[in-house]
């Protein structure tokens, strides 16, 4: 037993001396760090200096990074398209069912137009404006059936509706139908301190019609459809801007949902 231990130990020995001599031959040779390679392959920790904490590809924008929510905004500069981002959907939220809370002082809405002034069927560009005026995020709900609908109502000077058509209503056409309405559903933002959102749209100061020949295909939410028949006389409108937010409180000018603005026609 104690010849073969002595001749175990000599054989180490004799190998370990003559791969240390091999290396030293070779030239530029290292034992040392033959001696103190890593088990996963000898990589050195000085090449590993990229991984440290902060720096390592799982942290530094992998999983682990905090997702940004897509409806939250300091300068929302198209609100339409953030309204239908699927992430911005409130699946249990009906639009009707959402509470009114009171926002006065905190959220002010207003319209602009450019130009102010047009002429007889001219186009006036429309800019709708949601501020938060808080220092704290504001939350804001809007319909959707199934997209944002912001819609007109002209006034003129004696208050009475200019854009819609003489007559009542017509009866549909025979034998045209149109398609099922959609289930109105909500979508959130969050505006943050003190920033905005902003819609845009577009105003013809033309008078209306009823468009019978559009009934087939028009959305049962747009009302039965019309048509510009000519252009509206010289004179101050109002033009409200209906607007799809919910869930606030209100006076009888609906200040919030229904912001407006005076537009001149003159020739």
């Amino acid at each position: 037993m104690h010849r073969l231990i002595g001749r175990s130990a000599f054989f180490t020995t004799t190998t370990l001396v003559a791969v240390a001599a091999l290396g030293l031959g070779c030239g530029g040779g290292k034992p040392a760090e033959v001696a103190t390679g890593s088990a996963d392959g000898g990589t050195d920790k000085s090449d590993r200096a990229d991984e440290t904490p902060g720096n390592s590809p799982a942290t530094d924008g992998g999983a682990a990074a905090e997702k940004k929510d897509e409806c939250v905004g300091f300068d929302i500069g198209n609100l339409e398209d953030m309204l239908l981002k699927v992430s911005c959907e409130e699946p249990s939220a009906k639009p009707d069912s959402i509470a009114p809370i009171d926002l006065k002082g905190k959220l002010e809405v207003k319209v602009s137009a450019s130009p102010t002034k047009t002429t007889p069927g001219g186009k006036v560009d429309l800019l709708v404006a949601f501020v938060n005026k808080t220092k704290e995020p504001l939350v804001l709900h809007f319909k959707l059936d199934p997209v944002p609908r912001f819609e007109l109502e002209v006034y003129d000077a004696k208050s009475k509706r200019a854009d819609m058509p003489t007559g009542p209503t017509p009866p549909p056409p025979k034998g045209a139908t149109q398609p099922p309405p959609s289930e109105p559903k909500s979508a959130r933002i969050t505006i943050a301190p003190n920033g905005s959102a902003r819609a845009r749209m577009s105003w013809d100061a033309v008078k209306m019609k009823w468009a019978p020949e559009k009934y087939r295909g028009t959305p049962p939410e747009r009302g039965f459809p019309r048509a510009p028949a000519g252009p509206l006389v010289k004179g101050k409108y109002i033009v409200k801007v209906m607007t799809p937010l919910v869930g606030v409180s209100e006076g009888v000018d609906h200040e919030m949902t229904a912001p407006k603005v005076e537009i001149e026609i003159e020739k």
